[in-house]
């Protein structure tokens, strides 16, 4: 395990739960502000674990840009003998690369408006989505403009988005033209596999994106999952709590395995 990479452990007792957040580097806002809101689970027989991806947060820069698979290798031992996973955004494609590495050890997988819109390219909702995320990594004037164009496009809700401080914003600017994201053909064998192991799957969205919608429709149909909407009106229906905390705890709870 990478002994750099910070780790905030909630609860002390009862199933581990691995949350993984998205984002982009450069950001100070990781793991622990992303699921604050699943922080009362703690107090319901769960024991959260929630890094910091590389780069993020207090986890130090990996010297490599955001990259999925690389990701998925430190997040792989941190499931130990076995773990819930939940994973958000660019962090649930981390996490269904992290399951099929090791599904034995993976007791279930939550998967929140993942990053996975390359399995969806086609529909036109999706194709105008991926569209305007080019037109804005290619046309912004400065790092610190397209970080904020992003921001925007993926409906961050104030409450995440950290300072806007102009250093933090250049940064996540420049790492926005560097990350390394999963293909189709890797999505559709990494979902194949989770369906034909049997990983309890389910897929939650917040309604307020069709190309969201979409992908997550897609993504839940090829791992054979269980799909959820959780009216947010942004990027994070996680933050929609009690309905949030409900759906995944009633969720963890009916996942046998």
């Amino acid at each position: 395990m990478d002994k750099t990479i910070h780790i905030a452990r909630w609860g002390t007792s009862g199933p581990d739960v691995v949350l993984v957040h998205g984002g982009v580097q450069g950001s100070t806002t990781a793991g622990e502000k992303n699921f604050s809101a699943q922080k009362p689970l703690a107090d319901h027989g769960w024991r959260l674990i929630v890094p910091d991806r590389p780069g993020h947060g207090q986890s130090p820069d990996p010297g490599r840009p955001d990259d999925y698979a690389a990701d998925s290798v430190w997040l792989a031992e941190l499931l130990g003998d076995g773990a819930h996973l939940v994973g958000h955004s660019f962090g649930g494609a981390v996490a269904l690369a992290a399951a099929a590495k090791r599904p034995g050890a993976v007791r279930s997988l939550t998967l929140i408006e993942p990053a996975m819109h390359a399995l969806a390219v086609g529909n036109p909702k999706v194709n105008r989505f991926l569209l305007s995320l080019l037109l804005a990594r290619l046309f912004s004037f400065s790092a610190a403009a397209r970080a904020k164009r992003f921001l925007t496009l993926l409906g961050i809700p104030p409450a995440v988005r950290g300072t806007a401080d102009p250093a933090e914003m250049t940064r996540m600017g420049k790492a926005l033209t560097r990350g390394r994201l999963p293909s189709k053909q890797v999505l559709q064998d990494q979902l194949a596999l989770v369906k034909r192991e049997a990983i309890p799957l389910l897929v939650v969205s917040g309604g307020w994106s069709p190309a969201f919608e979409a992908t997550c429709d897609r993504v839940a149909a090829a791992g054979g999952g269980r799909r959820a909407v959780i009216l947010a009106g942004h990027h994070f229906p996680q933050l929609v709590v009690p309905a949030f905390n409900d759906l995944l705890e009633g969720f963890l709870r009916q996942s046998k395995r």
